[in-house]
């Protein structure tokens, strides 16, 4: 299997990043070119796998390849919700009927309180925070119909909730632009960037992390060759957890699309401008629709994550002035509408929000397909990919085992066709949630 695809090469850096000390990366080349298991991909998911192989056999040797400079990736340009939704119910297996919900949620809860443990364990600084105001709010009457219908499902669930009145919203976000909120399903709200490194720096002396290094072939069965741009490596298994990159081994190649999302960071604010935007020192707004615009007051700024284009990324003028007619439409007293930093992130959307998921073939474990709550999920999964490879039994793995793959997707030009206009047919939708 040869590389098609490579990761992409983003217009502008993370804001979240940015917003860190400089990080050397990882680069020395290791002298062994031999290795028990190599991980491709040092997002959340390769490194909860990496982590965890070494947990589970600490004598075997891990090579995990990052092809950018972590923090810089996927995993450090998203908004810093550590979710627990539960997905699509579609994304589900026979057998799990009314549970898919709980069964899921538990799933993904494992992972928030893994990566909580890492955090403490490790005293990794990325502004973790449980006790932040996180609403998902309605700006529509759509919008609070939709969040109504949610509210139900979360007690059908037995989770407890809480409603938001406008009054509310505006007292605790500093806007008057929404009418209706519930308490999200967020665990924690983190500095993902910050977290990201966090984990990346504090993992076990087996595993060997290489930054800046492209796979660029994958090859072989009972040991597989993997070639970089750094030269050959040798391993008995290989675990493919570069997400949507995972089509560049010909792996659900026909099963997931990239989608871009875009986020963009104000300067700084003083105190004046910060009280404009409410009394909270920090909170999450999810939006009532997912085509909706995400805020996070944090760090003395405000976060705007919204917009998404198939698998090209808008030039960062257009993403500015997309993102600053929504910051003004929504904090218009503010002094100015300007922001420091602007980005865009890639992931993975499948059709049914399913995973690919387990052994495709001997040695060789994926892990691929995640297209939202990325931190959490992809913690989990790649927990579990690294258990079933060791041979480990738990309820968790026998749940993630039983969950549906993703669905096929025709060619191009279908497929670009059709999910053009899904976004702009969704877009439509959201109207003023975004």
């Amino acid at each position: 299997m040869t590389t098609t695809t490579k990761a992409p090469n983003y217009k502008a850096p993370s804001g979240w990043n940015a917003l860190l000390p400089r990080r050397i990366a990882r680069q020395q080349v290791p002298r062994d070119r031999r290795f028990r298991n190599v991980v491709v991909g040092a997002g959340y998911t390769g490194l909860a796998a990496a982590r965890r192989l070494a947990e589970l056999v600490p004598g075997e040797e891990t090579l995990l390849l990052e092809s950018s400079t972590v923090g810089e990736g996927a995993s450090g340009r998203n908004s810093g919700y550590l979710l627990i939704n539960p997905g699509e119910p579609s994304a589900s297996a026979a057998g799990f009927a009314g549970e898919w919900a709980t069964r899921q949620i538990a799933l993904v809860q494992a992972g928030v309180d893994w990566l909580r443990e890492l955090v403490a364990t490790h005293s990794i600084d990325c502004n973790w925070q449980e006790t932040v105001p996180a609403i998902t709010a309605a700006a529509t009457p759509r919008g609070e119909r939709s969040l109504r219908e949610t509210r139900r499902r979360y007690e059908a669930w037995g989770i407890e909730t809480r409603e938001f009145s406008a009054e509310d919203l505006r007292r605790i976000l500093g806007t008057p632009y929404y009418c209706h909120g519930i308490q999200s399903l967020t665990r924690a709200l983190v500095q993902p960037a910050a977290l990201h490194r966090g984990i990346a720096d504090s993992l076990p002396a087996a595993v060997t992390l290489l930054e800046n290094t492209t796979v660029e072939s994958l090859s072989g069965a009972a040991h597989f060759t993997v070639g970089t741009s750094r030269g050959d490596f040798i391993a008995d298994r290989v675990f493919v957890t570069n997400n949507l990159h995972a089509r560049a081994f010909g792996l659900a190649r026909d099963r997931m699309i990239g989608i871009y999302t875009y986020g963009a960071f104000t300067p700084e604010l003083d105190g004046e401008q910060l009280d404009l935007l409410g009394k909270s020192p920090e909170w999450g707004a999810l939006p009532a629709h997912r085509m909706g615009t995400t805020m996070r007051k944090t760090m003395g700024r405000l976060l705007i994550r919204s917009g998404d284009s198939y698998e090209r990324e808008l030039e960062p003028a257009a993403v500015r002035a997309m993102l600053t007619a929504l910051h003004r439409k929504r904090f218009p007293a503010m002094r100015t509408h300007a922001f420091e930093h602007v980005w865009g992130g890639l992931t993975a959307v499948t059709h049914n929000g399913g995973f690919l998921f387990g052994q495709v073939k001997p040695g060789l474990f994926v892990s691929a397909g995640c297209g939202g709550a990325g931190v959490t999920r992809g913690t989990i999964q790649g927990k579990l990919l690294a258990e079933l490879a060791c041979g480990s039994q738990s309820p968790l793995l026998s749940d993630r085992l039983a969950q549906s793959g993703p669905n096929w997707l025709p060619p191009e030009p279908l497929r670009g066709t059709g999910a053009k206009v899904q976004i702009a047919w969704e877009q439509w939708l959201a109207a003023a949630e975004r």
